[in-house]
C-alpha cells in the first residue's frame, strides 16, 4: 500500500485578484496535487508570509507594485534564504528576467500566458521534490561532517570535489583550499606513487580497495590512515568519481608498534637471560680459578702473573657483559632515594663539554621548578651519558646536542599514547641531536640487546637495552622519534618523589662505605650448585680465603649434609636454579629448621628472583657470574649480619 500524498500548503503572492482567481481555478483541477492556497496581495504581506516558514511552495508574481518578485528573491537571500521553493510568475516570456530569477534562487519560472493546470502542477511537484532532495543531501552532508572519518571524493582525473569537516580537522586543509586540487599532490607522499597506482588498479577492477596509506597534513606531518576507496558510476555505468573514507590510525599503529616491541623485548629477555645464566656459570670457575692460581703461582713469576691478569680482565669483561644482559632481562636494581635531576644534568653537561669534540655544541635547559625524583643517581646518569655518547657518534661532522629537564603532567589521554605510560606527574629528561637520524625499522629495534648500527667492534649493542631496563626499573618509560637526515630525540620520563622523601634529595644518594676485608676463620660453608666446575672453583676460592667447605650438587644432597653436620655449618651458599628441588625450596626448608643459619642465594637467571629469594629466607643475593672478591664479600656480609642479629 502506497502512502497518500501529503497536502501541500501553497502561498501565492499576487497583487492582481483576477490572477489569484485564475491560479486557484487551475489548482482546483490538479489531479496529482492535494493542496491549500493562501493569497498575499502585496509585497510586504508576501514577504512576511514567506518568512513565517508555514508554506511548502511559493508562487511569486514578477510585478508587485513598485517592487518586483526579483527584489523579493534578493531580500530573501540577504536574510539567509527560506526552505520553501519559489516559482516566479511573469506576465510574458522574458528570457533576461527568467535568467535573473534562476540566478537569484528561483526553483522555476512560468509565463502566465502559457500556464495550464498540468504545467503548473508539474512545476510545483518538481520544485517540491527537488527541494526535499536538496534537504536530504544537506542533512546527509551534515552527518558526513559530523563523522569522525575524513570523507572526500575526487573525479577520475584526481581533482577533489567533496571534502567534509573531519577531512579539514585531520589534514588542516580547508574546503576552500582543497576543492579542485589534485588529491595525490596534496595528500600523499610522492614516494608512494607505485602503491597508489596499485590501489587505483584494484579499485577499477574490483570496484573498491581497502588498506593502509601514509597521508601528509598541511603542516607536512605524516599520518597513517585506514583508507577505503569506492568507485562511483553514473547512470550509464561509466566511472564518475572515487569516494574515499580515511580513518586516522596513527596512534593505534604507534601503540601496536610499542606493544609488539614490548612483547619482543620480553621474549628476548627470557632468551638471553637463560643464555646469560649458562654463560655466567662458565665464567665463574675462570674468575675464581684465576684468583686461586695467582695465590699459588703468580707471586714468584711475573710472566705467569701477567698472563693470569690478562685472563682475569677478559673474564671480568665477559662477566660485565653478562651482567648487562641480565640487567636488561630482569631489570636493574639499585638504591632508591630522592634525587635532584638538575644536578645529574649539570654533571653530564660538564663531562660532555670536557670530552666531546668542539664541533659539537652542548646546550642544556633546566626548569627552575624541577621536582626531585626517586631513583639511583648513578644509573640515571648512565642512561643520560649513553644517550649523549650515541648522539655524539651520530654527529661525526659536528652539530648540536640539547639536554632539557622539565616537569610534565600526563593525563589519561596522554598516557594512552604510550603503552608503558601511566597518568601522573613526571620529570622529563630530553636528549636531542641534529645528527644522521634513523629509519623506522632501526628505531623499532634499538632497545634490543646486541643490536647496533655501529661498526663491528665499536660497541656491544647493550647500551640502549640497559638504558631501557634502568628506566623501566624506575617505574618510568622511554620514547623516541627520529628522522633520517634530521636527528633523533629521546624522552625519559621518571615519576616524581613523594614529598616526605623529596626533602632528602641528593645527587647520588651514596653513603655506604667499603666493607672491611678479612679472610675466613675456619667457618664451615656449604656450597650448593648443580654445576661441578662451579662447586670446585668456589671450594678452592673459599678454602684459600680461610674457610672450610662442603659441596652438594642438588638440594637433597645439601639437606643430607645439613642433617649430618647440623649447627656446625655456619653458612650456606646455594644456586636457585637446580633440577629437582629448587634453591628456593631448599632455602625455605633450611630457614624453617635453622632460623639463625646464614644463607646466600646465588643466581644469574633473569626472572626477578632476588626478592623471592630474600622473602624465602636468604639474607644476601649474589648475582652470577661472580668474582672471588664478590663471593668472599657476600659470605662476610651474611656472617656479619647473622652475628649482629644474634647480638
Amino acid at each position: 500500500m502506497t502512502a497518500a500524498p501529503r497536502t501541500l500548503d501553497i502561498l501565492l503572492i499576487e497583487d492582481d485578484e483576477d490572477d489569484y482567481v485564475i491560479t486557484r481555478a487551475l489548482l482546483d483541477k490538479a489531479q496529482t496535487l492535494d493542496c491549500t492556497l493562501d493569497w498575499a496581495s502585496s509585497y510586504e504581506d508576501g514577504r512576511d508570509a514567506i518568512f513565517s516558514g508555514a508554506y511548502d511552495v511559493c508562487l511569486v508574481d514578477y510585478r508587485l507594485g513598485a517592487q518586483s518578485g526579483l527584489d523579493l528573491l534578493e531580500e530573501i537571500n540577504a536574510q539567509g534564504g527560506v526552505q520553501a521553493p519559489i516559482i516566479l510568475l511573469t506576465g510574458q516570456g522574458d528570457l533576461e528576467v527568467d535568467l535573473h530569477a534562476m540566478e537569484a534562487g528561483a526553483a522555476d519560472y512560468l509565463s502566465k500566458d502559457q500556464i495550464d493546470t498540468p504545467l503548473l502542477e508539474r512545476s510545483i511537484r518538481y520544485a517540491v521534490e527537488r527541494k526535499e532532495a536538496e534537504q536530504r543531501i544537506r542533512e546527509q552532508a551534515q552527518l558526513l561532517d559530523k563523522a569522525r572519518d575524513a570523507i572526500l571524493a575526487h573525479d577520475m582525473d584526481g581533482r577533489i570535489v567533496y571534502w567534509n569537516k573531519s577531512a579539514e580537522r585531520l589534514t588542516g586543509w580547508s574546503k576552500d583550499e582543497i576543492l579542485g586540487e589534485q588529491a595525490h599532490d596534496f595528500l600523499y607522499d610522492p614516494n608512494d606513487e607505485d602503491k597508489l597506482q596499485q590501489c587505483y588498479d584494484t579499485m577499477m577492477e574490483e570496484g573498491e580497495w581497502t588498506g593502509e596509506l601514509h597521508m601528509r597534513t598541511k603542516d607536512d606531518e605524516e599520518l597513517i590512515v585506514e583508507s577505503r576507496w569506492t568507485l562511483v558510476r553514473d547512470e550509464r555505468e561509466a566511472p564518475k568519481q572515487v569516494l574515499v573514507i580515511n580513518t586516522d590510525i596513527t596512534e593505534r599503529k604507534r601503540l601496536e608498534s610499542q606493544f609488539l616491541r614490548s612483547q619482543r623485548m620480553e621474549s628476548i629477555g627470557r632468551l638471553v637471560g637463560g643464555i646469560a645464566h649458562d654463560l655466567g656459570n662458565l665464567l665463574v670457575p675462570i674468575t675464581l680459578g684465576v684468583k686461586v692460581l695467582k695465590r699459588r703461582l703468580g707471586r714468584d713469576d711475573d710472566k705467569v702473573d701477567r698472563t693470569l691478569s690478562m685472563i682475569q680482565k677478559s673474564a671480568e669483561r665477559g662477566s660485565d657483559m653478562v651482567e648487562q644482559v641480565l640487567a636488561f632481562a630482569r631489570g636493574v636494581e639499585g638504591e632508591r632515594v630522592a634525587v635532584q635531576p638538575e644536578m645529574i644534568v649539570e654533571e653530564i653537561e660538564e663531562m660532555t663539554e670536557e670530552t666531546f669534540p668542539e664541533s659539537i655544541d652542548v646546550q642544556t635547559s633546566i626548569a627552575d621548578d624541577l621536582h626531585p625524583i626517586v631513583g639511583d643517581a648513578t644509573q640515571i646518569q648512565q642512561v643520560l651519558m649513553n644517550l649523549c655518547v650515541n648522539a655524539r657518534d651520530a654527529m661525526p661532522d659536528g652539530g648540536t646536542l640539547s639536554i632539557e629537564a622539565r616537569n610534565v603532567e600526563f593525563t589519561e589521554s596522554d598516557a594512552r599514547r604510550n603503552i608503558d605510560a601511566e597518568p601522573g606527574s613526571y620529570v622529563c629528561l630530553e636528549v636531542q641531536d641534529t645528527g644522521t637520524g634513523m629509519p623506522d625499522d632501526v628505531v623499532d629495534k634499538i632497545f634490543e640487546p646486541f643490536f647496533s648500527t655501529k661498526e663491528e667492534g665499536d660497541g656491544t649493542g647493550l647500551g640502549l637495552s640497559t638504558a631501557y631496563s634502568i628506566v623501566q626499573s624506575h617505574d618510568g618509560f622511554l620514547d623516541v622519534e627520529s628522522e633520517e637526515g634530521e636527528g633523533t630525540t629521546f624522552w625519559i620520563y621518571l615519576p616524581l618523589a613523594e614529598e616526605d622523601v623529596a626533602s632528602h634529595a641528593s645527587v647520588n644518594g651514596e653513603d655506604a662505605t667499603e666493607p672491611t676485608r678479612a679472610d675466613g676463620a675456619g667457618e664451615l660453608v656449604l656450597v650448593v650448585d648443580d654445576e661441578e666446575f662451579v662447586l670446585d672453583t668456589a671450594q678452592h676460592t673459599l678454602e684459600t680465603a680461610g674457610y672450610e667447605v662442603l659441596t652438594a650438587l642438588d638440594a637433597e644432597a645439601a639437606l643430607r649434609l645439613v642433617d649430618e653436620h647440623g649447627e656446625a655449618i655456619d653458612a650456606v651458599i646455594t644456586d636457585l636454579r637446580m633440577p629437582g628441588r629448587s634453591g628456593l625450596e631448599l632455602i625455605r626448608t633450611l630457614r624453617a629448621q635453622y632460623p639463625d643459619l646464614s644463607i646466600v642465594a646465588a643466581s644469574g637467571v633473569a626472572d626477578g628472583r632476588t626478592d623471592e629469594a630474600l622473602d624465602a629466607g636468604a639474607q644476601v643475593f649474589l648475582a652470577k657470574p661472580f668474582t672471588a672478591e664478590k663471593l668472599e664479600e657476600s659470605l662476610r656480609e651474611v656472617l656479619r649480619s647473622t652475628e649482629e642479629t644474634a647480638a
